[in-house]
Parts: C-alpha cells; structure tokens; sequence
C-alpha cells in the first residue's frame, strides 16, 4: 500500500487504523500483520495497545528482543548502518514470535532483561494466536517488510520525541541519544521515509 492519509489526532488515529484492520480481514485466511514503526518516545506502544484492544490483536514487542549478545562497549564503534541492523534480533523475532503465530501456534519466548548476567529475563512471555498481529518497534517495517501486510508511521518532530522519551526514562539519558539518535535519523531517512507508510500518524 502506498501512503495516502495522515491522522493529527490520536483517536481519530486508533479509530481509522481499527478501520482499514477491519478492511484488510475481509476475505482473508490468514492474519494480518500491523507494523507500528516510530522513534523512541513517539508514542507508537500507546497507540498500538489502543488499537489492539479494538480487534483483538496480538502485541509483539520488538524491544523483547534487543541483541543481547552484543556488549555497549561495541556499540559506539558500529557504523550507524550496522547499529540500525542489529540493534533488534530480527531473527528470534521471526523464529520464536511472529512466525508460530502466523502458523496457529503459541509462542513463547524469554524477553530482553537488563538486570540478567545474559541480557534475558527468566520470565517466559506468551502469545496466542490471532487473526491480526501488531508488531510494536521502531525498524520493524523495513527488517520484516516480506511478512507485513500494513505499516504505520507514528510521527513526532525530534526535540519533542526525546523528551518524552527522556521523561519517561527519568533522566536525561545522554548516553542512550548520543548512541542512538543518528541511528533513527537515518532509518527516517535512508531506509524508510515517511512517504513510504501505508498511514502515517502526527502525534503532537
């Protein structure tokens, strides 16, 4: 789908995303797979939560799967092509979540922990299958465009995406923007432009 409509009101939003879903599940076997994409802050979980509790739909949060077998240290000497492809183990994604969803099955998996020796939580997360599947994190719409059927852009100028990820952080988190704010500069503009979404929504 090409980008043809944009939304500068969050339940304007949720309501016209829940209608094109809606749309898209008309004659259809199969589930549909959302991609919500977004810099961190935009507010793209918020939306997604909202819109999945209106059909139904499965969440699977790409953040779960942070490459946890690659140190900070070796971060900040990656190109900002390299930190945009790895940063997310689109493979255990692809493997673990989305794709015994996609088959009918349950899936289970351990998410990303910061307090663990091996980045992984103890805790099992499961997903049952649905008839829809939202993927929620930024990249997701370019490293599985081959398994999504819809994408939406949840868009917030620069200056005020960081600080509402900084808020919701509880601190400046400087070391967090200078390693990862070019890396979504460049998503945004390199890999996927905003003229490149089926819906992109203005969450200002």
């Amino acid at each position: 789908m090409k980008n043809n409509h944009s939304f500068y009101n969050l339940k304007e939003s949720a309501q016209s995303i829940v209608l094109t879903i809606n749309q898209g599940l008309k004659d259809r076997n199969r589930p549909l797979v959302v991609s919500f994409d977004g810099g961190s802050g935009s507010g793209k979980s918020t939306l997604a939560s909202e819109v999945a509790s209106s059909v139904e739909a499965t969440i699977i949060h790409c953040d779960d799967f942070f490459a946890v077998e690659i140190p900070d240290h070796e971060w900040d000497i990656y190109s900002v092509e390299k930190k945009c492809r790895l940063c997310i183990d689109w493979e255990r994604v692809r493997a673990e979540a989305l794709l015994p969803i996609l088959a009918g099955e349950k899936a289970e998996y351990h998410p990303f922990s910061f307090s663990t020796m091996n980045g992984l939580s103890s805790e099992v997360v499961g997903l049952e299958p649905s008839k829809v599947i939202i993927l929620d994190g930024i990249y997701s719409s370019h490293w599985l465009s081959d398994l999504t059927n819809l994408t939406i852009l949840v868009d917030v100028a620069p200056d005020i995406r960081r600080n509402r990820h900084n808020l919701r952080e509880g601190t400046e988190d400087r070391e967090w923007h200078l390693r990862w704010d070019s890396v979504e500069d460049y998503y945004f503009t390199v890999l996927r432009s905003p003229d490149s979404f089926d819906l992109v929504v203005v969450n200002e």
